[in-house]
């Protein structure tokens, strides 16, 4: 019950927000009806009628009798003259009031209304013109009158045609029934013709009364002729005609819709039925012609244009089909001939008195452009069919073109219209599109594909030449299309002759002076011809137009480029890629002459031609080395690396000022950073023992370049090759210690310290404050980087040298300590090293560090050079203390924050080095030693806090004090002799209490009042 409950409260909104929407609907066409009634007080009665059989059918009330209804009238007539002012507040209550269908019915017939509503919709559209001629009789008050003349007129012809095929031969034969026919049809029409005449309110009933004595005309036609077979053919025949004739001058006479469109139906269909014209489609074809153009003029004469669409459609299918039903061996000339009548008859309609207010106020009629757009088109295609060859279909679109050429240019003496009407230019406009269109068919037909494209091309520039001659743009707009699709047609084939030329390195393409040349020039020729075109009729075009102007001129510079370039190709194959210099030259002075952007980036876009050859000839040698490549790669190369330059100096010869220039300097920039190591991976491939030199000499020739030209490139590029010429010297050293190279090692080792020597003079590396003309000042900025790595450079050498004449790696790690360590006392105020002596300090400690661990390493091997690190390692001990505490100049811009560090470090590694000189001098007592060696360290460490810089190394004494208490206590005790361990504990004591009593000392001193 609950669910049941619930279902029916959904349906009962449902159905409260359909009758809400209803309503709604119903208020705005109250208002609409409203406003109507107060525009129209003659329609008023009728539409407040309409409005309450609407509001009663929305309602749901019963239909009415025909009693209540009459009793109704008299009271909606009197309330005419006062419009009814219906509240939305009393619909709702009236409706509310009456009863209303059941709930289902109503839902079922709005939902069959929407879901047949777009079945039905192209129904719709067909009935809409029957309803507004109902509506036509309807605004006459003669609605009833138009049903039951058009009820009565159909059941008479099937009356009619029934009675004529009712055998009662006792009575009457077939020729009495067929004359009985003729008088019967021959008295309705007199009927309808007396009515129109002497009775003018009923001319409507007599034009029915008219079409319906025609339509028995035809059927006694047809019941005579083939049905009956009671007169030979032609007879039937004459009879059909005569009776089409006699329609035709009906409708023509009292001018009147229903007989001439009897006439056109019965004439056009009857012949066809009757199987008069099955033997020869020229006589019906013929027949079909003088009755189209019968019709043409009848429409004009009695203005219903749709008389004329009609007999368009009708002639169109009427043609079709009996061209449809020709044998393959009869002779289609005839129909030919008789399309042209069609064509032209209907471009005469079409034509022919249109009006310059018209033309003015809404343009061409749609109906007119609907004609001649279907007679063009059923021209083409029937012509299509019925000539005999392609050929022939040609030369008939080619002599059609000769009229309209006439129409074109004496379309006032043709057709009457002024010479400066817009009548007579949209007749030139659309004989020049006709003209157009079957030129373009004919060249079509006519030409081979190879000429297709050239022949379209002319014409589409001849349209657009008339176009802008004549001020039609529509002529213009099928100009633009015959030659875009020229131009694809012949850009297609011009592509497709150069995809066929396709050959193996290093030829690339192997061309012939074929169609496919002739198409390259063909474009060429008719991008040069439209952009002179447009620019001669500037004042003609339109804004758009003159942008298609200036890219056909882009197009231009394309395809001449193109063309220039293949016809080289076809003669020297190689040669198209080694002269694209030419036209990049030209293109870019052209671009500066015309102001075109895209003329001067395709004159550069050219520079990228030549890397093609380069990589040809590199596919070929397999490698991209300059001294391998095939001469053509070589040449391309050469060229490439020139034109780096020559285009900056092309530029500034024309004084041009755009982002091409820019490029041009930036590519002129890179030549001067390419030249200093252009040569360097020929050295490094053919020569690489001289590459360590040749790497000097590379900086060497950056630094000139650098003082003559001044580029930030330039600068950037010699740190870049001074830092690498060194790392490739001393990389070279050791290729040749460790892989027995071969290469000239020392020698560029000793040309970069005398390349760098060279640097620190000519820039005033060792100044302060340089002093000196501008470009050596701006070789002191350019160099200013560089100067220090000179002092680095300089430890390498000393360290590699004195490493090649000793042998001894200890040796050479304490000259170079000694090297930093004396940099950083004696030079600390020289101007490349005022940064650099934090590196030179840590240098020093690490070096110390690092024969500290070779020491220990040869101890433990038992090394015979261990004796030599060892002293080697007391005197990198000796510089290292004293840099850590002894102050320099240099020491206050490297101990504050780190000297404690430092000091750390230096005790920690100090502990290593005694015990392994100790073990190296002592055989038996050297534990021992290293005990007392402990204490004794702790103890100095112990002193040192009593100075307040060295107050936090306390922690570390205590460690060292804790490290030899436990040495003795976990080791030395277990493992020493009694004399062992009596020397040990005594001496251990005896140094522990001097050092309480000179600490005691020193700091009774130190605490004293000063």
């Amino acid at each position: 019950m609950e669910s049941e409950l619930l279902s029916l409260r959904a349906e009962l909104a449902l159905l409260e927000r359909d009758n809400q929407r209803r309503l709604e609907t119903f208020e705005r066409r109250l208002s609409a009806l409203e406003t109507q009634l107060q525009r129209r007080q003659v329609e008023q009665p009728v539409a407040v009628v309409e409005l309450e059989d609407e509001l009663t059918l929305l309602m749901g009330k019963p239909p009415e009798t025909p009693g209540t209804s009459e009793q109704i009238q008299p009271a909606a007539i009197s309330t005419a003259a006062a419009p009814p002012q219906l509240t939305p507040s009393q619909v709702h209550s009236t409706s509310k009031k009456t009863d209303r269908p059941p709930v289902s019915t109503e839902w079922l017939q709005e939902g069959l209304t929407s879901l047949l509503a777009p079945a039905l919709e192209p129904l719709n559209r067909a009935w809409e013109p029957l309803a507004g001629f109902y509506r036509h009789y309807q605004r006459q008050g003669k609605a009833p009158v138009f049903f039951m003349t058009a009820a009565g007129i159909l059941a008479l012809v099937f009356g009619f045609a029934y009675l004529l095929q009712l055998s009662f031969n006792a009575y009457l034969g077939p020729a009495g029934k067929v004359t009985l026919g003729f008088l019967i049809a021959a008295a309705t029409t007199f009927g309808g013709v007396t009515f129109s005449r002497r009775i003018p309110h009923m001319a409507d009933y007599g034009s029915g009364l008219i079409a319906l004595g025609v339509i028995l005309l035809y059927l006694c036609g047809y019941f005579a002729g083939p049905y009956y077979q009671l007169v030979p053919i032609p007879v039937g025949v004459g009879l059909l005609v005569v009776t089409t004739g006699l329609s035709y001058l009906l409708a023509l006479l009292f001018q009147t819709r229903v007989v001439s469109m009897v006439t056109l139906l019965g004439g056009a269909t009857m012949p066809l039925i009757a199987n008069h014209f099955d033997p020869s489609a020229v006589i019906y074809l013929s027949y079909l012609l003088a009755l189209a153009l019968a019709m043409l003029h009848l429409s004009r004469q009695i203005r219903w244009p749709q008389l004329a669409m009609v007999t368009m459609a009708l002639s169109a299918g009427m043609f079709e089909y009996s061209i449809s039903n020709l044998d393959e061996t009869a002779a289609t000339w005839g129909p030919l001939l008789i399309l042209h009548g069609f064509f032209y008859g209907f471009a005469h309609y079409a034509l022919r008195w249109i009006s310059t207010e018209e033309i003015e106020s809404k343009g061409l009629e749609p109906r007119r452009l609907v004609i001649i757009a279907a007679n063009l088109v059923l021209f083409i295609h029937i012509s299509w069919s019925l000539a005999p060859s392609t050929t022939a279909v040609g030369v008939v679109w080619l002599l059609n073109l000769l009229p309209w050429i006439a129409l074109a240019l004496y379309s006032r003496r043709l057709f009457g219209y002024s010479t400066t009407s817009d009548s007579a230019r949209v007749v030139q406009n659309m004989a020049l599109l006709h003209g157009g269109l079957l030129a373009g068919l004919a060249i079509l037909a006519l030409c081979g594909p190879a000429l297709l494209g050239v022949v379209w091309c002319l014409e589409g520039l001849l349209l657009i030449f008339l176009g802008a001659r004549f001020g039609f743009i529509s002529v213009r707009s099928e100009g633009y299309i015959a030659l875009a699709i020229a131009g694809l047609t012949m850009l297609w084939q011009a592509i497709a002759w150069v995809a066929s030329g396709v050959a193996p390195a290093p030829v690339l393409l192997s061309l012939n002076a074929d169609a496919g040349w002739g198409n390259w020039l063909a474009l060429c020729a008719a991008a040069f011809g439209l952009t002179h075109l447009l620019r001669h009729c500037a004042d003609q075009i339109t804004p758009k137009e003159r942008d298609v102007a200036a890219l056909a001129d882009d197009a231009f510079g394309l395809f001449l480029s193109a063309s220039f370039l293949l016809s080289i190709g076809i003669f020297w194959p190689q040669g198209m890629w080694l002269l694209a210099l030419f036209p990049m030259g030209f293109f870019i002075w052209r671009g500066q002459r015309n102001g075109s952007v895209f003329s001067e980036w395709l004159g550069l876009s050219h520079y990228l031609l030549l890397f093609i050859p380069l990589l040809a000839s590199a596919s070929i040698v397999g490698n991209f080395h300059f001294y391998d490549q095939i001469p053509y790669g070589k040449i391309a190369g050469i060229e490439a690396f020139l034109s780096l330059w020559l285009l900056a100096a092309l530029y500034q010869r024309l004084e041009m000022q755009s982002h091409g220039f820019t490029l041009a300097l930036n590519l002129r920039k890179l030549f001067y950073a390419l030249l200093p190591v252009f040569f360097l991976p020929t050295v490094l491939h053919k020569a690489s023992d001289y590459f360590p030199i040749a790497m000097w000499l590379s900086c060497a020739i950056a630094l000139l370049l650098y003082s003559h030209l001044r580029l930030a490139l330039l600068k950037q590029e010699l740190r870049i090759l001074v830092a690498g010429a060194s790392l490739v010297a001393l990389f070279g050293c050791a290729l040749r210690e460790f892989e027995n190279w071969q290469g000239m090692a020392m020698s560029g080792l000793l040309l970069g310290l005398i390349t760098l020597a060279g640097f620190l003079w000519i820039g005033r590396g060792l100044q302060q404050k340089p002093l000196g003309p501008d470009w050596q000042l701006a070789l002191h900025q350019a160099l200013k980087p560089i100067f220090p790595l000179a002092f680095y450079y300089l430890a390498a050498t000393l360290f590699i040298i004195s490493y090649a004449l000793s042998r001894d790696f200890g040796l050479a790690l304490l000259l170079s300590q000694l090297y930093f360590a004396s940099l950083y006392i004696f030079k600390p105020k020289l101007a490349p090293l005022r940064n650099q002596l934090m590196p030179f300090y840590m240098l020093s400690l690490r070096l110390f560090e690092f024969i500290t661990l070779l020491q220990v390493v040869a101890v433990v091997t038992n090394s015979s050079k261990a004796p030599l690190l060892g002293l080697y390692n007391l005197t990198a001990l000796g510089i290292a203390t004293l840099l850590v505490y002894r102050r320099f100049f240099a020491s206050r811009a490297v101990w504050p924050g780190r000297r404690l560090f430092n000091l750390w470090v230096l005790h920690l590694t100090a502990i290593p080095v005694y015990i392994a000189l100790l073990a190296q001098l002592l055989e038996t007592m050297w534990l021992p030693a290293i005990s007392f060696a402990l204490v004794v360290h702790a103890t100095l460490l112990l002193f040192q806090t009593l100075k307040p810089d060295t107050q936090k190394l306390l922690k570390l004494s205590l460690l060292l004090f804790a490290m030899a208490a436990l040495k003795i206590v976990l080791w030395d005790m277990q493992d020493f002799s009694l004399i062992q361990k009596i020397v040990v504990c005594m001496l251990v004591g005896l140094c522990m209490l001097g050092a309480a009593f000179q600490y005691q000392k020193f700091l009774s001193r130190s605490s004293l009042p000063q």
